[in-house]
């Protein structure tokens, strides 16, 4: 006779899968962690039992009420409140408290309440600078080779991060009036593709840094993202960037809002909407402007998306 296999319970595994975005699982996979780490004890060896493993307990702790998870989740909101940010804690302590619900530990309004009464609201602990021609000059002078690159051409086109790091060689187009870059639907935030262009500064720059490369690694920056996110905190910290005496700090994410209000300064927001990839504003461009149209006011905005230059753009030799 058969015997029966016992399905083994993965109540963490089962909550996790029920998301599908890659970023909202990992969120709520640290949360439930460190919520476990907390209030289950480790091995002689300081060592935690897989996650799964660590939730039956739990709830076994639970049941016998030798634990309490509203007091639990008071002593994880102290913790969280202590070793992260408003908005972090916030994040954490709610993702915690839904797979407790969800796992049938459910709190009362009251209980609720008083668990995010004492933590401070979710507002970032620093404030963004404003970006002038000066401090980007500062903070590209200070990036290796190939972060400084990257910046001028983030600045110089309005992509995001992720794009530009997803971006092939094979996507540029060297022989126009400027550089053309196609950027595929499939790496783009909207899942629509779209056109963008280099000022002559990213491509000049951008020549340099792929002629001195070795690799035969495809993409045009062939390095994960953590790196020009290290770099960048790295030279805002030295180069004590601050706003008013408050903790300030830049981030990759500001490159289009230089892009987009630089651009808009000299040529049309609509067009510098549309290159910079905001979804509200791509169906009505194709719709409006031809890719000539758009590389004139591309053109027109260049000085004032330069960095280096303030001349730069206006009398150069077209694509290089």
């Amino acid at each position: 006779m058969q015997t029966k296999r016992t399905k083994i319970e993965t109540p963490v595994t089962d909550f996790l899968d029920s998301y599908k975005n890659i970023k909202t699982r990992e969120n709520y996979r640290v949360a439930i962690t460190h919520f476990l780490h907390l209030v289950c004890k480790p091995s002689r060896s300081r060592k935690f039992a897989e996650t799964n493993v660590l939730a039956l307990r739990y709830f076994e702790a639970l049941k016998s009420e030798e634990r309490n998870y509203y007091r639990d989740l008071k002593d994880y909101a102290y913790y969280l409140n202590k070793n992260y940010a408003p908005t972090t804690t916030h994040l954490y302590l709610s993702n915690a408290i839904l797979w407790l619900e969800e796992s049938r530990f459910v709190l009362t309004k009251r209980e609720r309440a008083r668990l995010f009464a004492h933590i401070p609201s979710p507002k970032p602990r620093t404030a963004e600078i404003e970006l002038k021609r000066k401090t980007l000059c500062a903070v590209y002078e200070e990036l290796p080779e190939r972060i400084g690159t990257l910046l001028l051409v983030m600045l110089g086109s309005g992509m995001r991060l992720g794009e530009t790091l997803k971006l092939k060689i094979t996507d540029l187009n060297w022989d126009g009036e400027r550089t053309e870059v196609t950027i595929p639907a499939e790496i783009t935030k909207t899942k629509l593709g779209r056109t963008t262009f280099l000022t002559e500064e990213a491509s000049v720059a951008l020549l340099n840094y792929l002629r001195k490369r070795t690799d035969n690694d495809e993409r045009l920056f062939p390095f994960n993202p953590e790196s020009p996110q290290y770099y960048l905190r790295k030279v805002s910290k030295e180069l004590e960037l601050n706003n008013d005496g408050e903790d300030a700090t830049i981030h990759w994410h500001m490159t289009r809002k230089w892009f987009i209000s630089r651009f808009t300064l000299a040529a049309s927001k609509d067009v510098a909407e549309h290159i910079a990839g905001h979804e509200g504003y791509l169906s009505a461009s194709y719709r409006r402007y031809t890719k000539k149209q758009i590389l004139k006011q591309f053109i027109k905005a260049e000085k004032k998306l330069s960095i280096l230059d303030k001349d730069v753009g206006q009398n150069g030799p077209g694509g290089i």
